[in-house]
């Protein structure tokens, strides 16, 4: 992972009970160490983020419990 998107996955991991809570079941574009926008899937996440940002600098997780995970 380049060095961008090492600090998105660290801010999702760092704030990942915050995100949970108001994001869980969404999709969430994290630019800039920040939540952009959130969405239903991925692939309209995936769409949204090529538009705004270059390539490399943004991250998309699916926000779901590790519990929901396990199962």
């Amino acid at each position: 992972m380049g060095e961008l998107l090492d600090k998105q996955n660290k801010y999702f991991l760092h704030n990942e009970e915050m995100l949970l809570e108001k994001y869980e079941g969404q999709f969430i574009v994290i630019h800039d160490e920040q939540v952009a926008d959130s969405f239903g899937s991925e692939r309209d996440a995936y769409v949204y983020s090529v538009k705004h940002f270059q390539i490399g600098t943004f991250l998309i997780r699916e926000v779901t419990s590790k519990r929901t995970l396990d199962s």
